[in-house]
């Protein structure tokens, strides 16, 4: 015969799980799952299969529940991850940006001023014209 504690271990739960469980049964069947000596449970040899029984799918659910759990955990590593390689090119894009908007800025400066000195040169190849009457003018 074992003890609670003992089908709680093995079981890999605790033991207000296995008394739950035990109250659950008892409800359900007649049988008698448990004694009392000197105020320790015992399960009866029926009572170990039954509870036995009944705590498997809740070990295989928190066996479960670790598995996700470390899946979750590796998952939220990799978008901790990604999200720093987002801010990293964010950043890139942003200075490549910059760039390119300065860039621009002096092709737009360099196109003014080109088209200053054209301006510039046409105005001094031209000659005024002025009549015959006009020679005293300057």
């Amino acid at each position: 015969m074992k003890t609670v504690k003992q089908i709680a271990d093995e079981a890999g739960v605790n033991v207000q799980t296995v008394y739950r469980r035990l109250n659950s049964v008892k409800q359900k069947s007649n049988a008698i799952l448990t004694e009392k000596v000197g105020g320790i449970t015992y399960f009866t040899e029926v009572g170990e299969k039954i509870i036995v029984e009944c705590l498997t799918p809740v070990k295989q659910m928190l066996n479960g529940d670790k598995a996700e759990n470390a899946e979750i955990l590796f998952l939220r590593e990799q978008i901790k991850a990604l999200n720093a390689q987002i801010e990293k090119l964010t950043e890139t894009i942003n200075i490549q940006a910059q760039s390119i908007n300065a860039a621009h800025q002096n092709e737009l400066a360099e196109t003014i001023i080109d088209g200053k000195n054209i301006a510039l040169i046409e105005d001094g190849n031209k000659k005024k014209r002025r009549s015959f009457w006009q020679f005293w003018k300057k």
